[in-house]
């Protein structure tokens, strides 16, 4: 009982007081990350010392024998993946794609912090076509949330008391209640953004990557906009997979000679090879 009190009153602390500790820089992992604990997601990293832990030992123990030409981290958000694995020596260069130019600008701060310099970062989303879509989130302190706005997606549908929602449903995939959907899209923070191909962001053949895609129910389009890179070269993949969406991005996957080989909640993990 006093665990379960102790773990609601520091996350209450900090995010009463969080200006105590905003943007201070800390050391997680042997690397520096700086971070804003009114954000919840950041508040999380801090506490906990670490961020999606089993995920990152599986890819770890995973990769150990391939030396990987690139590690591209697609939906960023402030650098933690990226930080990690740049101290892989079998890893030589690192791509790391964030649209939120906010969550960006703090990647940009993680990298001159730790001066990485194999590191090539973009702000922009990554899609099945080259162009300008919108950027959507309903909280300024949970934008590692963001998302391409996508009319039919189903997250975004909910708002606004759609009557159609399904209460069970929610509670039990999203750790949300049914008052969370009556913020108003009119509330939303949107923003104008670039999109590209990633097939148009590099251009290789025969080599090894090691991807990790999180975009918040984007996936389909992001893979669509890969498929060269996917086809033409040995990749080992960890992709975020909504469970409404999991047959769709599976099968895209696995009609390319993609298997799967473990999931760690909604992160599955595919390979070519």
């Amino acid at each position: 009982m006093f665990k379960k009190i102790f773990k609601r009153i520091i996350p209450s602390f900090l995010r009463k007081f969080y200006f105590l500790f905003k943007n201070k820089t800390f050391i997680i992992n042997n690397f520096k990350l700086k971070l804003n604990l009114k954000n919840s997601l950041e508040r999380k990293i801090f506490l906990e010392n670490s961020f999606e832990k089993d995920q990152i030992n599986f890819i770890s123990k995973n990769i150990k024998e391939v030396k990987f030409d690139y590690f591209v981290d697609i939906g960023a958000y402030i650098g933690y993946y990226t930080l990690y694995f740049s101290k892989f020596p079998n890893i030589q260069k690192i791509i790391s794609i964030e649209a939120n130019k906010n969550n960006y600008n703090n990647l940009l701060k993680n990298i001159s912090l730790n001066k990485l310099n194999n590191v090539m970062a973009y702000n922009l989303a990554c899609s099945d076509t080259d162009g300008e879509v919108k950027l959507w989130y309903s909280n300024p302190n949970k934008m590692g949330g963001s998302s391409v706005l996508n009319e039919n997606d189903y997250e975004y549908k909910k708002y606004n008391l759609n009557p159609n929602l399904d209460k069970n449903h929610i509670k039990t995939h999203y750790n949300k209640s049914f008052k969370d959907y009556k913020k108003s899209k009119d509330n939303f923070f949107y923003e104008n953004i670039n999109s590209k191909k990633f097939d148009n962001i590099i251009d290789v053949v025969d080599k090894n990557l090691l991807i990790k895609i999180d975009v918040e129910r984007h996936e389909i389009f992001v893979l669509k906009g890969a498929e060269k890179i996917l086809n033409n070269n040995k990749v080992f993949l960890q992709i975020e997979i909504f469970p409404e969406l999991f047959d769709e991005v599976s099968n895209f996957l696995l009609n390319r000679n993609f298997k799967i080989i473990n999931n760690i909640g909604w992160d599955y993990y595919f390979k070519n090879y």
